[in-house]
């Protein structure tokens, strides 16, 4: 006779894995780059439209006076160089024999893990900037979703198409096995 008994026993803290075990590799040293320029034109826009409203005389503010207006729209420059180089530091990936990993983020930082089993579709997305610099963006599709359940940005173009062809082959054992 089949045993059909169903067991899931507590597992002790002592016993689990350390999660600080994975060696994460960095991105490319240009995604502080792409990150700087997109955030860059982000804020040329919203200056563009200040210095627009203030020079039309839409707004009259008693807090800036003639072109005192001016002062403001590069201060914030530094703080984005900063944050920019920040958070591209705090970029990385890690591949292990059954799952990827990715890990971003300053304030809230964030580490994404996606086994190979449920990964149905990988895709390589390489838009104007990362096209510029070389670099490609892995997206990860899981059976059930309409949208990537992970991304790795600013790979390599190589190195993207390897990892895409190693993880699909995984991913198809995975799903041979299971």
């Amino acid at each position: 006779m089949l045993d059909t008994t169903f067991e899931n026993g507590a597992l002790e803290g002592r016993s689990l894995p350390e999660a600080g075990t994975i060696n994460f590799k960095p991105l490319d040293a240009n995604h502080a780059n792409i990150l700087m320029i997109g955030y860059g034109l982000a804020w040329l826009t919203l200056t563009t439209g200040w210095i627009t409203v203030n020079l039309l005389g839409v707004v009259n503010s008693s807090l800036f006076p003639g072109y005192s207006f001016l002062i403001l729209p590069p201060l914030p420059v530094p703080f984005i160089v900063i944050l920019c180089r920040l958070s591209a530091e705090r970029c990385g990936y890690a591949l292990r024999e059954r799952d990827v990993h990715y890990k971003n983020g300053i304030v809230w930082r964030n580490e994404a893990s996606l086994p190979f089993n449920r990964i149905q579709h990988v895709e390589v997305e390489r838009g104007p900037l990362e096209r510029l610099f070389g670099l490609s963006t892995l997206k990860f599709f899981a059976a059930g979703g309409g949208s990537a359940d992970l991304k790795i940005p600013s790979l390599p173009e190589a190195e993207a198409a390897n990892l895409r062809a190693y993880i699909l082959e995984k991913a198809g054992a995975d799903h041979d096995d299971a």
